[in-house]
């Protein structure tokens, strides 16, 4: 996974015609704010760490215009300046790998429904474009495991594409519905006009919204 990494950097500066520091500050930004794959920063940056200390890359690198000793160049000073930006901030928003919430997909299926979400076009929509297959899933559902720099935990649900109807679940125990729903707002920056809070009591009405298959929430 190390070179991976290396390589989804060197795809980020593959049109750079010079490694300097703006693109150094660029591609760190980048790092603490929007993680490649979904991989903590202390990942990523153990990751360069790593290649970095290969005597040698027996990997096609040709597609890209850097040589290799400009290419360890840019990844030492990037380094350093990730050290520079210590101690790092948790990042928005960060995708969990299925095998980290796999085992609890069925907490997510019968947990608490926050609210139904409206999915925007592909590659339009960056949470849509990360949603996957759950592996052995029987409706075939497409799942979204977000961990957001609040600290909550949310999934987003979905039925098999091209649907476009999701809602957003999150397992017990979480805080407040409603500072849940905020936060994920807040941190993807998802357009609110899409999300729509599921009611929680019989008096407040219908919310609106279809429930994807197999997905039974908790009642109040």
């Amino acid at each position: 996974m190390h070179f991976g990494v290396v390589v989804a950097v060197l795809y980020c500066v593959q049109f750079s015609r010079e490694l300097g520091e703006s693109e150094v500050e660029r591609i760190a930004r980048m790092i603490l704010e929007q993680p490649i794959y979904d991989l903590t920063t202390e990942e990523q940056y153990a990751s360069i760490k790593a290649a970095l200390a290969e005597d040698s890359w027996e990997r096609d690198l040709s597609w890209q215009p850097h040589d290799e000793p400009s290419v360890r160049d840019f990844l030492r000073r990037l380094l350093e300046r990730l050290d520079a930006l210590r101690p790092w901030q948790e990042p928005p928003f960060r995708a969990l790998r299925l095998d980290r919430w796999l085992d609890r997909w069925e907490e997510y299926k019968r947990g608490t429904l926050l609210a139904y979400v409206r999915l925007d076009f592909l590659p339009k929509d960056l949470l849509q474009v990360r949603m996957r297959p759950v592996p052995g899933d029987e409706h075939q559902l497409r799942a979204l495991v977000l961990r957001l720099r609040s600290g909550d935990e949310v999934a987003l649900v979905a039925p098999p594409f091209p649907d476009d109807d999701a809602v957003l679940m999150a397992a017990l125990p979480h805080r407040p519905a409603v500072t849940v729903i905020e936060a994920f707002l807040t941190h993807t920056a998802y357009p609110r006009e899409r999300v729509s809070p599921a009611a929680r009591r019989w008096w407040e009405g219908r919310s609106g919204g279809t429930l994807p298959p197999g997905v039974h929430p908790l009642r109040d």
